[in-house]
C-alpha cells in the first residue's frame, strides 16, 4: 500500500517535471522565434499596397498643408514633414514629391 502510494506520488512529480520541461522549452522557442516573426510581419506590412497608398495620401497632404501654409506655419510644419518623410522610403515616392523633400 505504501510502496504504491510512493509510487503514485513519484509518477506526479515526474509528469509535473515534464509539464515544466515542455513549458520551458516553448518559452525558450518563443523567445528565439518571436523576434523573426515580428521582423517578417513588420516588412509585409511595409511593403503592403495599403501602407504605401496611405503614406503617399498622407505625405500629399503635408505638401499641401505646407504649399498652403504662412511661414511661421511652414517653419513648424517642416520638422514634421521631414520626420515623416525619414520613415518611408524615398525612391517609392512619385518625382514632385521626391523634389519637394529636396527642397526643405
Amino acid at each position: 500500500m505504501i510502496r504504491l502510494f510512493f509510487s503514485s506520488v513519484l509518477g506526479l512529480i515526474a509528469f509535473l517535471a515534464l509539464l515544466a520541461g515542455i513549458s520551458f522549452l516553448s518559452l525558450k522557442s518563443y523567445e528565439y522565434f518571436a523576434p523573426k516573426y515580428r521582423a517578417v510581419d513588420a516588412k509585409v506590412f511595409k511593403e503592403s499596397e495599403q501602407y504605401n497608398e496611405g503614406m503617399l495620401r498622407d505625405l500629399t497632404e503635408l505638401q499641401r498643408q505646407y504649399v498652403t501654409a504662412t511661414d511661421e506655419e511652414k517653419a513648424a510644419l517642416r520638422p514634421i514633414i521631414r520626420h515623416r518623410f525619414d520613415a518611408y522610403d524615398i525612391t517609392k515616392l512619385p518625382p514632385d514629391l521626391q523634389e519637394f523633400y529636396v527642397t526643405l
